[in-house]
């Protein structure tokens, strides 16, 4: 994604793998839940 989004809005929709194997669309998971997404570089990254 190459724009920001502002603080509050809602994410566009997307797929992502997770640590279990599985691929999870956004769209699935907040049919039963609240989702916090949280993004970081990374451990071996500078930043």
């Amino acid at each position: 994604m190459s724009e920001l989004l502002a603080i509050g809005s809602k994410a566009p929709a997307f797929t992502a793998p997770a640590s279990d194997g599985k691929t999870y669309r956004l769209a699935d998971v907040l049919k039963d839940t609240h989702v916090a997404l949280v993004f970081y570089p990374g451990n071996n990254t500078p930043g």
